[in-house]
């Protein structure tokens, strides 16, 4: 990948989906799909590694917690923007690709194939919820830098 992923900022975007320690108490990091991605990115950040071994079976399926999904939507329209798009090069372990599958978890009940092309991608989701799918697409028109 040419592109430098901006791990601050996906910081800061996965920290506005995080319900906060006054609703849930301590952050079970492990056990919460906001924690888990905000753990894989400072992981990738100090690492200076775009990708986290089996990062997506970590991912904790478990987390029931009801997330707000309009915020939910506006970041991964924002991840999207930050995809380099690696079509055939695309990998699972590759720390966008275990971020927005943990939100699609949160938003779609699981998460979605990626086939390295964000364009494929809001394709393939309109077949599972047309309505979440436009509001994607919003979002990552109007996160476009």
């Amino acid at each position: 990948m040419s592109e430098v992923i901006d791990f601050e900022a996906l910081i800061k975007e996965v920290s506005k989906t995080c319900l906060g320690e006054n609703q849930c108490g301590i952050c079970e990091k492990d056990d919460c799909l906001i924690g888990y991605c905000k753990k894989g990115l400072l992981t990738s950040l100090k690492e200076q590694s775009e990708f986290i071994d089996d990062g997506m079976d970590g991912i904790p399926y478990d987390d029931t917690k009801i997330y707000d999904n309009e915020v939910i939507i506006d970041a991964i329209g924002f991840i999207l923007n930050q995809c380099k798009n690696c079509n055939l090069y695309h990998d699972e372990e590759c720390i966008i690709n275990i971020v927005r599958s943990a939100l699609e978890i949160i938003l779609l009940g699981d998460y979605q194939e990626y086939r390295g092309s964000t364009l494929l991608y809001l394709e393939d989701i309109k077949n599972v919820d047309k309505e979440i799918a436009d509001k994607v697409f919003q979002a990552f028109m109007r996160r476009k830098s």
